[in-house]
């Protein structure tokens, strides 16, 4: 299982999310992402949408 999460300039802008979606959603919601014309997600400055496998996520309670 993958978890997903926003970073722009090397920093994490959001928890790590069980799916991709939530991740983007975290981008729009701060003004880091958008959609194409053809619907392709991407973010809009420096960043990404990083991805990890679930056994390098560290759980905080």
């Amino acid at each position: 299982m993958l978890y997903y999460r926003v970073r722009v300039f090397g920093e994490a802008k959001g928890p790590w999310r069980p799916l991709k979606r939530q991740a983007e959603q975290d981008a729009l919601e701060l003004g880091l992402g958008d959609y194409d014309e053809w619907g392709d997600f991407f973010v809009s400055v420096p960043g990404e949408i990083e991805e990890l496998h679930a056994r390098f996520v560290k759980v905080c309670a």
